[in-house]
């Protein structure tokens, strides 16, 4: 679905990127397949997922789903995750200090 956020082409706008490593091949398609429906912009290289959620007006609404997406690997079987936020002026930046690093013991 495409959003108008009503943003000019100076301003900056902001999304979450999510980066999960998997340490088994079935729990990483299965994330594929429930996430698909909703987020088009998957891209799998090996046993890493990465996707990008936005465009957001305001970093504080990108890094807001930093922490739901934290919070929801929190409970999974990833074997690591990591988020940040980009801006883009023009052109897709990420945001200094701003990363919320996962790691999973077994």
């Amino acid at each position: 679905m495409a959003r108008n956020i009503g943003m000019g082409l100076s301003t900056p706008l902001y999304r979450t990127v999510v980066v999960a490593t998997y340490t088994d091949e079935a729990v990483l398609a299965d994330e594929m397949r429930r996430y698909r429906r909703t987020n088009n912009t998957m891209a799998r290289d090996g046993l890493t997922l990465t996707w990008y959620e936005g465009p957001y007006n305001l970093p504080g609404k990108a890094q807001s789903r930093m922490t739901i997406w934290t919070g929801v690997y929190a409970a999974k079987s990833a074997a690591s995750l990591e988020c940040h936020v980009e801006m883009r002026q023009p052109q897709w930046q990420r945001l200094p200090g701003r990363t919320a690093p996962r790691s999973r013991s077994r």
